[in-house]
């Protein structure tokens, strides 16, 4: 007995009135399974599309948080080199501020010594020179009045006066000049202490005139006495002058004596450094007093002929040691008659 057949499809292709019939015979089962396999392909298909879609979109984000944490990396950094740079600007700007202040303090230091310079610095050049120690004092008694040490100190104040103009005109930075500053200062405050101690030297040292009056009427030395016309030694010089003529002390120093002598008349002696004093005798009044301090310049009495005198003058002295020695080399200015 024969298996019936089964049933086939036919699908007919009609491609126009002059044209052939085509005819395809298909399975019932291809009927059904064709457009399973169509709706699987598709899935498929969709399925890959997604995956794909949901792969690529992982790798988006992964690129994406890694942008964002190069981001967050770069922005910490910046705020990082900000805090920095103004930390930086502060600290510039207390470097400014000190380095005012210290530029400040310097050009008071350079005023002050400018001014101790004008007041003192010709003096113990051209001193220094026009009279030498030796000339002054016997040489069994020489002694250093004015060390080399201090007129060293005097020319290195001289050379180095000009510091805020080096400081302007240098090209550095702000911790350099601050190190400059500050050996600039320690440097000018040494000097500056020297040039005190040369002032306290000099104002000490007997080198002014003590009168207005720069007639001498008689040297330092032997003479012929005006009284006996006998030889005699004149331990001073003789200044004229007019009567009542102010009498100035030729130096810093404390006054060691005052009186009355008949034949010094009225006299005051000042003790300076060194075992140096000074004399001023025939006076008409006295103005200082005993264990005064007076200052170069200070008015101690009025010119007069008191005691052993032929007329107004001041015998002025100066002893090294209560020896006389010249005063012609230590004043400044001479004027004979």
């Amino acid at each position: 007995m024969k298996r019936a057949r089964k049933p086939k499809w036919s699908f007919v292709v009609l491609r126009g009135a002059d044209k052939t019939v085509k005819q395809f015979h298909v399975s019932k089962r291809f009927v059904f399974a064709a457009p399973t396999a169509i709706v699987l392909a598709v899935s498929g298909s969709i399925t890959g599309l997604q995956l794909k879609s949901y792969y690529e979109l992982n790798q988006l984000e992964a690129a994406l948080s890694e942008q964002e944490l190069l981001f967050s990396e770069t922005l910490s950094g910046k705020d990082k080199a900000i805090h920095t740079l103004q930390q930086d600007l502060i600290g510039l700007s207390q470097q400014t501020n000190e380095m005012k202040k210290k530029m400040e303090a310097l050009q008071q230091l350079e005023l002050r010594l400018k001014q101790f310079i004008y007041q003192y610095g010709d003096r113990l050049d051209s001193s220094s020179e026009r009279v030498p120690i030796s000339d002054m004092i016997p040489p069994a008694q020489t002694t250093s009045l004015l060390p080399d040490a201090s007129i060293q100190s005097l020319n290195y104040i001289k050379e180095s006066v000009p510091f805020s103009l080096l400081a302007q005109k240098t090209d550095v930075t702000l911790t350099t000049l601050d190190s400059i500053a500050d050996t600039m200062e320690k440097s000018m405050a040494l000097t500056l202490e020297l040039a005190h101690t040369t002032r306290a030297s000099v104002d000490a040292y007997p080198s002014i005139w003590p009168t207005r009056s720069k007639l001498l009427s008689s040297g330092f030395g032997y003479r012929r006495d005006p009284l006996t016309g006998r030889a005699a030694f004149h331990a001073g010089i003789d200044i004229k002058g007019k009567l009542g003529d102010p009498v100035f002390s030729a130096a810093d120093g404390t006054v060691s004596e005052t009186g009355f002598n008949s034949s010094l008349g009225s006299y005051i002696v000042i003790d300076h450094l060194e075992g140096l004093q000074s004399a001023y005798m025939h006076l008409k009044e006295i103005e200082a007093k005993k264990g005064d301090s007076v200052v170069r310049g200070e008015k101690i009495g009025l010119l007069g002929s008191s005691g052993r005198s032929t007329g107004p003058h001041l015998h002025f002295q100066i002893m090294h040691k209560h020896e006389p020695v010249n005063p012609i080399p230590y004043l400044s200015l001479i004027k004979e008659d």
